[in-house]
């Protein structure tokens, strides 16, 4: 099967393959499409449902969106006999979640990409310098998931003047890991490992880092309202706006962007903690330098 450019009469048809109907990935989908109806007003012909209702049956796409890891590997074992496999973005998912699934030789042919929905190292560091200019020492709690991040965590850090300190978590050894790292650590820089910080763990984990006086750095906004002095993040609406501009080139004949980082995300402040802590955070100022730094 030919998957041709947007440049033809006839419309596109386009699969968006969402891991959930509603909440984040319903919000992504949105973007996406709104992005690339835009630039191409009634020319896609969308279907947008849940990964697991899509079949070989039906006629099949020339691209594929795949919002959130469940949908992307639902995709792939789809079209994994497929000799030609429409070509595949991925959004929403985790940068480690997604190199585990990805197919290497759909990679080097440019058929596979992804907008990542975990922030870049080196934003992450920066973040820290800026709102956090007298820091030197940076801990994280890392699992069997999470550790694929130290090296390049390490490189950024290293380039920024940082030292990491990082304790594992082994099982059932939470308080273990918070009593090596949080002596050594001047603030606490956590990773989207749900084996680490879930729902169960989070209360006390900020609990532990509030009493020692080390500020968190989180990954969601959930995090802030929690405790979290910061966090930094992406919303599904800024990830499915890069998903857009990135199908959208490949739509206009060009090639898919290899797999990215989002470019816009969000700085959010917790200013009760700030204030207890003895800072004073402004969340706009910061987000703008850090902005600033990463424009070319």
């Amino acid at each position: 099967m030919t998957y041709g450019s947007a440049g033809a009469a006839a419309t596109i048809p386009v699969w968006v393959a969402l891991s959930a109907t509603g909440g984040a990935h319903a919000e992504a989908a949105q973007a996406l499409q709104a992005e690339v109806e835009q630039a191409l007003p009634g020319r896609i012909d969308w279907r947008v449902a849940h990964w697991s209702s899509f079949t070989r049956a039906a006629p099949e796409p020339q691209w594929v969106v795949a919002i959130g890891t469940g949908a992307q590997r639902g995709m792939q074992n789809l079209f994994a006999r497929d000799t030609t496999p429409p070509p595949l973005l991925s959004i929403l998912v985790p940068r480690l979640a997604f190199e585990r699934m990805a197919d290497p030789a759909r990679l080097r042919a440019g058929s596979l990409s992804a907008v990542f929905l975990d922030q870049p190292p080196w934003r992450q560091l920066e973040l820290i310098r800026l709102a956090l200019p007298n820091v030197r020492k940076v801990g994280m709690l890392v699992g069997a998931e999470s550790k694929g991040h130290l090296p390049a965590l390490e490189k950024a850090a290293k380039e920024r003047g940082f030292e990491l300190a990082a304790a594992a978590v082994e099982a059932d050894g939470l308080f273990e890991a918070l009593q090596a790292v949080l002596p050594n650590a001047d603030v606490l820089l956590a990773l989207p490992d749900p084996a680490v910080f879930n729902s169960q763990t989070a209360a006390n984990i900020l609990t532990a880092a509030y009493r020692r006086r080390v500020p968190l750095l989180g990954f969601s906004p959930a995090y802030v309202k929690a405790g979290a002095l910061l966090a930094l993040y992406s919303t599904p609406a800024q990830v499915g706006v890069r998903g857009g501009e990135s199908l959208r080139q490949a739509l206009a004949g060009k090639a898919l962007p290899a797999p990215q980082w989002p470019r816009e995300f969000v700085v959010a402040v917790n200013h009760d903690v700030a204030r207890s802590l003895g800072f004073a955070l402004d969340e706009s100022l910061i987000g703008q330098q850090l902005r600033q730094k990463e424009r070319p």
